[in-house]
């Protein structure tokens, strides 16, 4: 009589523990490997914005775009056509909204993108992605110094930044904002309107997530040289020099103090900083 051959209750329990073991270690490979490609993607984004930005810098004798266009001289009121960086940079991205749209963005999708130009008559008013935002401390509100430290001059051109390679012009963000600053890194910089309006509610970047975009805790940095670098938010932010970090602060206001950057400003916004970044 002829037995068949089968596994004992040792051998199963052997296999299961290798399987399980090799599962333990191919995990973690295959979760690397999709966070990478996110963040290739991500920069890959950062990095066409930047070349569209340089064209449009190329025909405008390396003028600086501004947070808001449309304003009178004195920004004494809202005009009744007015628009944001993103319409005026929409055609030097072929009008692809993709390349204003970040796949590893969480509020990627058309029903987080915001308005970016009106001329008082409704039908007429565009919406784009709001993936990207100025760094309004280098480049400034609009045509002058509207409202004190929360709406700065800014440059007016490239050849004003001392190192253009190492100044920060664009930031991917979360926010419906069309700006964001330095000190937005940290939780003293707190703003409700962060938030993206859906209708009747609203979505906000959740639990210890801040507005500024992050993909591993690696940020897709625009530079004004017209190149894109991933690095660590706080690594932007040397709390050990008085006059140095990566978003040009120096030439602005600390909206928060109402005085030029300090030292102590930015060691601030590092120790409170939102926890993805640390």
């Amino acid at each position: 009589m002829n037995r068949r051959k089968a596994f004992t209750l040792i051998e199963l329990l052997v296999v299961i523990a290798i399987i399980a073991i090799l599962a333990a270690i191919l995990f973690p490979v295959f979760a690397q490997a999709k966070l990478a490609a996110k963040k290739t993607v991500a920069l890959s984004n950062a990095k066409q914005v930047a070349t569209a930005n340089m064209i449009y810098m190329g025909d405008y004798d390396d003028a600086l775009v501004k947070e808001f266009f449309g304003f009178p001289a004195d920004c004494s009121s809202w005009g009744s056509t007015y628009y944001n960086w993103r319409h005026v940079m929409n055609p030097y991205v072929a009008k692809s909204n993709g390349l204003l749209q970040d796949p590893t963005n969480p509020f990627r999708d058309k029903n987080y993108w915001t308005e970016s130009f009106t001329d008082g008559v409704a039908a007429d008013h565009e919406v784009l992605p709001s993936n990207f935002a100025v760094n309004n401390d280098l480049v400034g509100f609009a045509n002058g110094h509207c409202a004190g430290p929360w709406t700065p001059e800014g440059l007016g051109s490239l050849d004003q930044i001392d190192e253009p390679a190492g100044t920060i012009l664009m930031v991917p963000s979360r926010a419906q904002w069309n700006d964001l600053k330095p000190s937005f890194l940290s939780t003293i910089e707190a703003k409700p309107d962060w938030c993206i309006p859906q209708g009747s509610g609203s979505a906000c970047p959740s639990g210890n997530n801040g507005p500024v975009h992050a993909v591993g805790k690696q940020v897709s940095w625009v530079w004004a040289d017209g190149h894109a670098k991933s690095k660590p938010a706080l690594a932007t932010l040397d709390a050990a020099n008085a006059t140095r970090d990566d978003w040009g602060s120096k030439y602005a206001i600390n909206p928060r103090t109402n005085a030029y950057w300090t030292q102590k400003d930015r060691q601030d916004v590092v120790a409170s900083a939102w926890g993805e970044y640390k």
